[in-house]
């Protein structure tokens, strides 16, 4: 056994890739590599605030859901830098009733329409665009999030939520740099972190404060 590969097997990363490569294979879509920015088409001043693509791990969704006790049924799913789309098949399997991503990068975007049509979901759109304009719905929905961009995107995010005429979202958000500006917001309330997935740079979640 190399170096590499025990190490893989002793942090874990080695069931971690097999698992990812297990998702892929249920539908044929090509979600699990990691994707630097440069070189990458984006046409506008957001590149220096991104961060790179890196696929999430399936029960992320599943676990949050569970944590809040909320059926996905009743709401949208939207992805800010979506990137290949994984997250966005998994929501649909678990049964949202739409689901719709935003990636900013040209490539990244085409890859999840790709992946998304392999996977055959109807429920699920993609928005080449940036995350900082994209206006939420006025509807039930849940805002998923990893680690995509830095403070100065988030910032444009968060307006863009306190617009709504009423606060019917919940925030699921892995790796959370810009935490702060959720803690912050009058409109939400800190549950805390599925017991699965807990640590600074785990997954947090937020709920409509009025909930």
């Amino acid at each position: 056994m190399s170096l590499s590969r025990f190490w893989d097997v002793l942090t874990g990363r080695d069931t971690a890739r097999a698992g990812r490569i297990d998702w892929d294979a249920k539908y044929g879509t090509d979600t699990r590599s990691t994707v630097e920015l440069h070189g990458l088409t984006i046409p506008h001043d957001s590149r220096s605030f991104g961060e790179r693509y890196q696929a999430s791990d399936p029960s992320v969704l599943s676990d949050a859901l569970a944590f809040v006790g909320l059926d996905p049924r009743a709401y949208r799913f939207v992805d800010l830098g979506c990137g290949k789309g994984r997250m966005l098949i998994v929501a649909a399997e678990l049964g949202f009733k739409s689901c719709v991503g935003v990636e900013f990068a040209g490539e990244l975007a085409q890859t999840a329409k790709a992946n998304v049509a392999a996977a055959g979901f109807k429920t699920i759109s993609i928005v080449h665009g940036d995350a900082g304009a994209y206006a939420f719905p006025d509807e039930p929905f849940v805002l998923y999030l990893f680690n995509p961009f830095a403070h100065q995107i988030m910032a444009r995010v968060r307006d863009n939520l306190l617009k709504l005429r009423r606060a019917e979202y919940y925030v699921i958000y892995k790796n959370p740099r810009e935490r702060r500006i959720f803690d912050e917001m009058p409109t939400l309330r800190y549950l805390g972190t599925p017991p699965a997935h807990k640590g600074v740079w785990g997954v947090h979640v937020w709920a409509p404060r009025r909930a």
